[in-house]
């Protein structure tokens, strides 16, 4: 009888217990990868194409003279098309990126030109800051932590404005739109020029 009560105790532990989500994606999703000495893009069965374009990008910016250091960390990159969330990251602990591959419905917001692509010309930005970041304290914290630590001691040095006005003047610059041509991103900076000229001559 002890053993019966055990043994059902323990099935039934394993209803309750919780694990590790991969994006909550179905397990009947067909993973391929492309991997080369720069990036490993890991993409459902079906996304052949944007996996190509992507890892091309990824080549052709990690060959570009990267003004904040000459390292390159391989990075795996794992494309999203289960979500309807119009985003991206590159996270430490582990390194790893995601693209989520719905894109926003508003064009003046995000811009024309490929969602996979805008993505991966500014995402991979934020992997050569990573790359480069790891000097001095930050360094010794990535040795004593690994890439917690190495997280924690960057964001406690850079500033969150750096980190995405760096990521968006590099999409910008080498695509046909990034943020910086759009409108609807700059506006809110011409508004703020306007108010502070408003402001200087009402205390006139």
């Amino acid at each position: 009888m002890p053993r019966l009560i055990s043994f059902t105790f323990f099935i039934l532990c394993f209803s309750f217990l919780n694990g590790q989500e991969f994006g909550g994606n179905p397990p009947t999703i067909k993973w391929k990868q492309i991997s080369t000495d720069t990036v490993k893009v890991i993409f459902p069965a079906g996304m052949d194409s944007a996996a190509q374009r992507v890892s091309s990008i990824v080549h052709f910016l990690s060959a570009k003279n990267n003004s904040l250091g000459s390292k390159v960390k391989k990075i795996n990159i794992v494309l999203q098309n289960q979500s309807t969330v119009a985003n991206a990251y590159v996270g430490l602990g582990p390194y790893r990126s995601e693209f989520f591959l719905t894109p926003s419905f508003n064009n003046f917001e995000l811009g024309s030109i490929p969602w996979a692509e805008d993505l991966a010309s500014h995402e991979y930005r934020h992997v050569q800051q990573f790359s480069n970041f790891r000097v001095g304290l930050s360094k010794l914290m990535y040795y004593l932590a690994g890439d917690d630590g190495l997280s924690l001691a960057i964001n406690a040095a850079v500033p969150d404005w750096f980190y995405e006005g760096d990521a968006v003047y590099n999409e910008t610059v080498h695509s046909k739109q990034g943020r910086g041509r759009i409108p609807f991103f700059t506006n809110q900076y011409k508004s703020h020029e306007a108010s502070e000229w408003f402001i200087e001559r009402l205390c006139a």
